[in-house]
């Protein structure tokens, strides 16, 4: 387990114990309040879960600018 303040004190943090769950406290290319109106929502072990919408999380992956970022970008943007 963590705390909220080391959550927050990194821009991205992975959580990979069952489901692989990455954490942003920071988001290039949409701004929080944005990202927050457009979310949408996951059911998994009868909790639902906020989650970016794929507009979004394309947006964010192709803004970092890393070759995997653009790639997944290409991927999710494909399906």
């Amino acid at each position: 387990m963590t705390s909220a303040e080391q959550v927050l004190a990194n821009e991205i943090t992975v959580f990979n114990d069952r489901v692989r769950v990455d954490v942003l406290t920071a988001l290039p290319a949409v701004s929080f309040a944005e990202a927050w109106g457009r979310r949408e929502t996951m059911r998994y072990g009868g909790v639902d879960f906020p989650l970016l919408s794929r507009a979004d999380l394309i947006a964010t992956r192709r803004a970092t600018g890393r070759d995997v970022d653009r790639e997944d970008a290409r991927l999710l943007e494909s399906g």
